[in-house]
């Protein structure tokens, strides 16, 4: 077996995470300290790794037939941010989920720069694949209130460098932070091979909720996940989904456009996956019964070597 691990190159800047925030509790139910909000459906890589490689197909052949990507809509969008405001949200916002956010490039700053106006108190990140980003666009998100952007690059050495290059530009800038991963052992599936590919990855790698073959030696663990307490995941549509894995959109735990966040973060469906993942019990939870992320802590407990 042969898997590599991600190399992380940066600039000379200290790397700026995410501020503690303070608690907010509504309900008695502590808020979620991070929350991405998809504006819009689509991704243009094909990553083995991910459950993106057999759903782009549908997507790109219903653009060919002359249906538009689903996108949120700007008033939508606002009605959130909005929302987050009138709870004093001070977390992490990513204007980004299961998605490719500079596919949406005509509109990223603009939502960049509404979030920033309502939450002034936020931390704002994206992570991109890189392939839509410049220099310009760069600097034009960092103006409108980008406080971080991971490049996640599944190519080349070469193109790992024009990105870091691009985030060199901006070293200065105090209130901002730009990181390239780079790991290129990554297929890019052709149509038709769904779960075919079996992907070998650092131990960080999990199979998303059993949707794709990713590290199948690592055993689904009986244990906590602290996504369903610790982030909220919107869809364009105002749905809140179980996580950045559900890529099927199997839990729908509600829809915030229709009530409000804190209705949907506090309901039965989201207190039922919190207590029972605290139990240990992903046996018993959609999804979570065949999710085998945290299943081994270091390559060390893997017990397999790295060759």
């Amino acid at each position: 077996m042969e898997y590599y691990l991600p190399r992380i190159l940066t600039t000379k800047q200290q790397i700026k995470q995410a501020p503690s925030h303070l608690p907010i509790f509504v309900n008695g139910i502590e808020l979620f300290q991070n929350i991405q909000v998809q504006t819009i459906e689509f991704c243009n890589l094909k990553c083995d790794f991910c459950p993106n490689h057999y759903i782009i197909y549908d997507r790109i052949d219903d653009k060919k037939n002359g249906i538009p990507y689903n996108k949120m809509s700007i008033y939508d969008y606002t009605r959130i941010v909005k929302n987050l405001a009138q709870l004093n949200y001070n977390g992490r916002f990513s204007p980004y989920l299961m998605n490719e956010p500079l596919i949406d490039k005509k509109r990223i700053v603009e939502l960049i720069s509404i979030a920033r106006q309502h939450l002034p108190n936020s931390f704002i990140q994206i992570d991109s694949n890189g392939t839509g980003m410049t220099e310009k666009l760069l600097g034009e998100m960092i103006e409108a209130g980008l406080n971080r952007i991971q490049l996640d690059d599944y190519f080349d050495d070469e193109n790992a460098m024009k990105m870091v290059k691009i985030i060199e530009a901006y070293v200065n800038t105090s209130t901002f932070f730009g990181i390239v991963s780079s790991n290129y052992n990554v297929t890019q599936a052709k149509r038709g091979e769904k779960n075919k590919h079996t992907h070998y990855g650092p131990n960080t790698y999990w199979n998303r909720g059993g949707l794709v073959n990713v590290n199948p030696d690592i055993p689904v663990p009986q244990k906590d996940c602290g996504y369903p307490s610790e982030q909220m995941y919107v869809k364009w549509n105002g749905e809140a989904i179980l996580c950045c894995c559900d890529w099927e959109y199997k839990v729908i735990h509600g829809n915030v456009l229709d009530s409000s966040i804190e209705e949907v973060w506090t309901s039965d469906s989201y207190e039922h996956y919190r207590k029972t993942l605290k139990k240990g019990r992903r046996d018993l939870l959609r999804m979570c019964r065949k999710c085998n992320k945290g299943g081994c802590t270091s390559e060390e407990d893997r017990g397999l070597n790295n060759e």
